[in-house]
């Protein structure tokens, strides 16, 4: 998420929208001459009237929607007809009860009218992908989708066969608890039955599903992992998943979601985007700090968060580089400078400190993700660097 075009002196006409499936209000207001404008386009064809309509307002205009279910398209053909547009993180915009008791979409494009032609407002926007980065981010999210409905599939196979008496408890020769869903967690599977019609056809379609689940997730893996190869993302994979933490695939799923390393002007932003930075309920003199404000990318935070799980049991900083991984000498240098630094703090945060494990962790992670943005960065600059 970043700020808003803050050469707002050169726009003449301020446009807000409120984009629909099947219809658009539009909104506009001349900050010369105070004239205001309204439209409603609907159905087919409903951008080119929006785009036809936008061209006659005084210009130049500047437009603006709620970010949402919608997407990029509208704001990618407006700013390829020439029109400025944004796409407008929704958790920044101000909302009072009295919105909540009169809304409809003619005021809705009116608020957002009214905050954009604002030349105090404090809303944040979007950064509006290219469609071929849209589309890979589409893939790695359908991948961590899968992985979650597969972990929520065998977590209701286990529970069914739990309330049923069945509970796998296959132990090493250590007397440690060996691993599920592995080949012989599958013969354990095989050698339940019920007598029970109704519990024995139960027990079957829940197989099926965890089954069908791990499936699609390691095949849509796979598709990210085939992404990963390209041309274009792998010198950034490739320095990505030297960080420990971070596997091939999660190093793709990073790419997606920067899509350009070069928006985030510090590593204090790329914090503040993933969501990984407290939230400050601060008055007078009285400082209070709460959880964190999970803001932002959800996908990558997550995934980062579960890359660290198993910090508390590691032994080092260090992390060789990932079979068929190239980085640059100095990417690597960077990520094993990194993963020194990483693994010191979360000793420090746990040992010296006292912290929980868990917030040692977040807290770890919100200087990963800043790592990895400083990688991506290493890497863009060597590839725009001319050859020698």
């Amino acid at each position: 998420m970043g700020k808003y075009n803050t050469d707002k002196k050169r726009f003449v006409t301020f446009v807000g929208l409120d984009v629909h499936a099947r219809s658009i209000a539009a909104s506009a207001v001349n900050v010369r001459t105070g004239e205001v404008f309204s439209g409603r386009f609907v159905g087919e064809g409903m951008e080119a009237e929006l785009e036809a309509w936008v061209a006659g307002l005084p210009g130049p205009a500047y437009c603006a929607y709620e970010s949402g279910c919608t997407g990029f398209g509208l704001a990618r053909r407006l700013r390829d007809g020439g029109v400025a547009c944004d796409v407008i993180a929704v958790s920044t915009l101000p909302r009072s009860r009295r919105d909540a008791d009169r809304k409809c979409d003619r005021l809705d494009a009116r608020a957002i009218r009214r905050e954009i032609a604002n030349p105090d407002a404090d809303y944040g926007v979007v950064w509006v992908p290219d469609e071929r980065t849209e589309a890979e981010r589409e893939l790695c999210r359908a991948w961590r989708t899968a992985v979650d409905e597969c972990a929520r599939a065998r977590q209701r196979l286990r529970s069914f066969l739990l309330r049923h008496g069945h509970v796998w408890n296959e132990r090493t020769k250590a007397g440690r608890l060996r691993k599920a869903w592995t080949r012989e967690f599958d013969r354990w599977l095989d050698s339940i039955s019920f007598d029970e019609p109704a519990a024995e056809r139960t027990y079957g379609a829940l197989r099926r599903r965890a089954r069908a689940a791990a499936e699609e997730a390691a095949e849509l893996r796979r598709g990210v992992l085939e992404l990963s190869r390209e041309p274009h993302n792998r010198p950034y994979a490739d320095a990505i998943c030297c960080l420990k933490g971070v596997d091939r695939a999660g190093a793709m799923l990073a790419v997606a979601e920067f899509g350009d390393f070069s928006r985030f002007g510090s590593g204090r932003r790329v914090s503040c985007w993933l969501g990984t930075v407290p939230t400050d309920g601060s008055s007078g003199e009285h400082d209070r700090h709460g959880g964190i404000t999970k803001s932002g990318d959800k996908w990558l935070r997550r995934a980062l968060v579960e890359g660290w799980s198993g910090a508390a049991t590691w032994r080092g900083g260090g992390k060789a580089v990932p079979a068929g991984a190239e980085p640059s000498a100095a990417a690597e240098a960077i990520a094993a400078r990194a993963n020194e630094r990483l693994y010191e703090r979360y000793s420090y945060l746990v040992g010296d400190r006292g912290k929980c494990h868990n917030k040692a962790k977040v807290a770890v992670v919100s200087e990963l993700a800043r790592w990895v943005w400083v990688l991506g960065m290493q890497v863009r600059a060597e590839l725009q660097a001319p050859a020698s």
